[in-house]
């Protein structure tokens, strides 16, 4: 009996012992895990930093429909999430509650709605709507979600493959042994606004083990002159860095060889310097680079092969030669002022003109006057040109020009009756061909001109002369005089009033001028015209200038230009 109480005791001693083991272990556990934790929050600081950043970015993005924008940044935060293994951590659902919101709001596309908010509410079954995104369509499918959604889910986006399909290849692409670079998610259309100065559309995952092509788009208004791709297997110390060049469609691109797309992700980050070698822009850096999930590619898939322009010269060609050319064009743009196609033009302008005029009876004296025989002669003391004109295309324009011919009454002492005629009327349609001079503010302006109405030659005032002499009276005049037979005394000789010749009433003509344009509104012009007439038969050459002031015109278009959004459709209810 003492041996079987001893064996008890013994084996109680040894259960007390091992009892009083796991429990110091649990206790040496809980320290550490305590002590880790904080170091752990740590480490993702910076990520979750990242994150909510980029969350911010995509609801600006919503709130100025830029939806594009939104997906790719959100894209963007949930590889962040998955490269520091945040997959259950309150931010990566709430980035899936906006994709989800994104994928509605902007592409109508519910079954991705329901997916995402699936993956939200198995991170966080109680999430709910973002206040500012919260409407009752959306609230009705997130409560269909919170259904639909499990927990196989919430490690989809690092376990299971994107649901989405790869791009599919062209007919006439085949696979070889020597597989060709990967093209992500096809090759997209260059953005007509870009949202930032460097822009790279965010790459959520690639296949493994082949090459990526990494693209982004620079604004003409950065002064780059080229654009560096920086990259890195997960893990490795160092970035390896390659130039982007120009792509058929306008993106400057470079790859990432096969061999450094292997494990489970890699890292990027693009970098943007000018002459002077300085960074101008970047997306992503080197501490937070954009991380890229790599998925194992399938067997036998078909890829395309990468769309890195050299251009027409061939290797060597500068691989911001068409960012560049832009530039000059702008800073060209910026100091040209000529009209543009639909510009409106009023213009005031002087001058005056010289001319021949066939034989001819004065138009006042008519028959009781001499006949002036043929000669030139001056139109008009002077001329105005008032004129209207409208810009059909940037170089062809139509207008409608007055002619107004003004010039002095003279002489006194004519007998004639009435009054003589001091100016001349008439109305000109004019088509208008503008020739740039170089790149700068000055044209060459051509014109042909048909209207009706009249111009005159003016003649001064006459004096027909008679008997003169000089009377011995003092008290008379002691210029020449006309000897009056009845008294013999000298009176002054009457003067002959102006007269003139007119030409018209059909009148033709064209004319070059020079234009030269000081604003956008306000240009000088300076022409010569040579203008004929019928019936009564005449020719004028004139020179006048003019000032002209525009309104409207077609603007050209200019970098950051956003093009007009359209109002998107009222969502019916969710889909049952």
């Amino acid at each position: 009996m003492g041996n079987t109480t001893t064996r008890q005791l013994a084996t109680v001693s040894r259960a007390a012992r091992w009892a009083s083991l796991a429990v110091r272990v649990g206790l040496i556990g809980l320290v550490l895990a305590a002590s880790a934790a904080p170091v752990l929050g740590q480490e993702d600081e910076k990520a979750v930093k990242k994150i909510i950043d980029l969350n911010k970015k995509a609801l600006a993005a919503i709130d100025a429909k830029h939806f594009d924008v939104a997906r790719d940044s959100l894209l963007q935060a949930v590889n962040v999430a998955k490269q520091a293994n945040l997959l259950t951590h309150k931010m990566l659902a709430r980035t899936y509650v906006h994709l989800g919101a994104v994928y509605f709001m902007g592409f109508e596309d519910r079954k991705s709605t329901l997916r995402y908010f699936g993956l939200a509410k198995s991170i966080r079954a109680d999430i709910q709507l973002t206040p500012s995104l919260a409407t009752p369509n959306l609230t009705a499918i997130l409560d269909k979600a919170s259904a639909e959604g499990g927990p196989a889910e919430a490690a989809e986006g690092s376990a299971k493959p994107s649901r989405r399909p790869p791009p599919r290849a062209p007919a006439q692409a085949v696979a070889s042994e020597a597989a060709p670079p990967v093209v992500a998610h096809g090759v997209p259309e260059l953005p007509a606004v870009l949202p930032a100065d460097l822009y790279c559309p965010a790459m959520e995952e690639a296949p493994e083990g082949q090459e990526i092509v990494i693209r982004c788009a620079v604004k003409p208004t950065l002064k780059a002159e080229r654009i560096l791709l920086y990259f890195r297997a997960s893990g490795a110390p160092t970035y390896a860095v390659a130039a982007m060049q120009n792509s058929p469609k306008g993106w400057l691109e470079a790859s990432i060889p096969a061999e450094t797309a292997t494990g489970e992700s890699l890292q990027y980050y693009c970098e943007a310097r000018d002459s002077a070698d300085n960074i101008v822009a970047t997306n992503g850096q080197e501490d937070i680079p954009n991380p890229i999930i790599l998925k194992p590619a399938a067997p036998g898939t078909t890829t395309l092969p990468p769309q890195v322009a050299t251009g027409d010269k061939g290797e060597g060609e500068d691989a911001l030669a068409g960012i560049k050319h832009e530039q000059e064009n702008e800073i060209l743009e910026r100091g040209i002022h000529r009209r543009r196609q639909g510009a409106f033009w009023i213009g005031a302008g002087a001058g005056t003109g010289f001319g021949y005029h066939r034989a001819s009876y004065l138009e006042w004296k008519g028959r009781n006057g001499p006949v002036e025989s043929s000669g030139t002669h001056i139109a008009g003391l002077v001329t105005l040109y008032p004129e209207i004109g409208f810009l059909i295309t940037d170089h062809f324009g139509i207008a409608a020009q007055g002619r107004i011919e003004y010039f002095p009454i003279e002489g006194s002492g004519d007998t004639q009756a009435g009054r003589p005629a001091n100016g001349a009327i008439a109305v000109l349609g004019r088509g208008l061909y503008y020739l740039d001079l170089g790149a700068g503010n000055a044209q060459i302006q051509f014109s042909l001109d048909l209207g009706g109405g009249y111009y005159r030659y003016n003649y001064p005032p006459t004096n027909p002369g008679g008997k003169t002499k000089v009377p011995a009276d003092p008290t008379k005049p002691n210029g020449p005089c006309k000897i009056d037979p009845a008294t013999n005394d000298c009176i002054p000789a009457p003067t002959l009033l102006t007269d003139s010749i007119r030409s018209g009433p059909f009148l033709y003509g064209a004319s070059v001028g020079f234009v030269y344009h000081l604003t956008h509104w306000f240009a000088l012009n300076l022409e010569l015209r040579f203008l004929g007439a019928g019936s009564h038969l005449g020719l004028l050459g004139e020179g006048y200038g003019s000032a002209q002031f525009s309104l409207g015109g077609k603007r050209p278009a200019q970098p950051g230009d956003a093009p007009p959004m359209e109002r998107l459709p009222e969502e019916d209810e969710p889909e049952e």
